[in-house]
């Protein structure tokens, strides 16, 4: 059966009433064609706004048992380094330590990671450094050294000195013997106030062939590829065998 061919419409040929009619129809079919528009648009918002709500009690879900977990490593490890101070009779002041399990196959690494910053004291060791550059200004040498003190005064976007360069800066304080630089760096050395940013916990593991990994804690370091990591057997430290002449 072939199909019904529409042929064109001369519209000469219709009526005043016909083409009120076809326009009438015209205007129907684009209001419903914005509606159904209107419709698709505001089922997508729904369903978008569902699915943000039910993906978010699982995510509520991984972010207490993230603290949870964090918690309990923290604790853990804390009475350790209490217990390894009491033993080794060693008070340590460290940002991080690490503890390895005794057949060497798993790393923990716990700490706090550490913003350099200054107090309001550092602008005037700052001003006493360009003070001494001022004044050497025109002496043998000077444009050698002016070079190095003003690489060394280098700050970074939020205005701090590198600790290392504070470090060398002394060093090249000690050279010169200048009353004026020395007291300008001890002044930018006493006004470090280093900020605890955040705590760390990182973790790494050894496979079946002794390679280390690192052991993904953190949401975007997933791939959605991965395959879990498998459980670690536990293994007895591995001893040498006492050597026979």
């Amino acid at each position: 059966m072939e199909a019904t061919k529409t042929l064109p419409v001369d519209l000469s040929q219709l009526t005043p009433a016909q083409l009120a009619e076809l326009a009438k129809q015209l205007e129907e079919q684009k209001k419903a064609k914005k509606q159904a528009i209107k419709n698709n648009r505001e089922q997508y918002k729904l369903l978008a706004s569902d699915t943000v709500k039910d993906t978010f009690k699982p995510l509520i879900g991984l972010s207490k048992h993230i603290l949870n977990v964090k918690k309990l490593v923290f604790d853990n490890f804390n009475a350790i380094i209490e217990m390894k101070s009491d033993i080794y009779g060693v008070k340590e002041g460290q940002q991080s330590h690490t503890f390895t399990d005794m057949a060497g196959n798993i790393s923990i690494k716990i700490g706090y990671r550490v913003t350099d910053a200054y107090d309001d004291t550092f602008s005037a060791g700052m001003q006493k450094v360009t003070n001494y550059m001022t004044r050497i200004s025109g002496t043998q040498g000077a444009e050698k050294f002016k070079k190095i003190v003003s690489a060394l005064l280098k700050t970074d976007a939020k205005g701090n000195l590198k600790p290392s360069r504070v470090l060398e800066l002394r060093q090249f304080s000690n050279e010169e013997q200048d009353e004026e630089l020395s007291d300008g760096v001890h002044i930018i050395e006493q006004s470090y106030r280093p900020v605890k940013s955040c705590q760390f916990v990182e973790v790494k593991f050894k496979d079946e062939n002794n390679k280390w990994h690192s052991l993904p804690l953190s949401i975007s370091a997933f791939d959605l590829e991965d395959e879990p990591v498998a459980e670690i057997e536990e293994q007895e430290p591995k001893t040498e065998e006492p050597c026979t002449k």
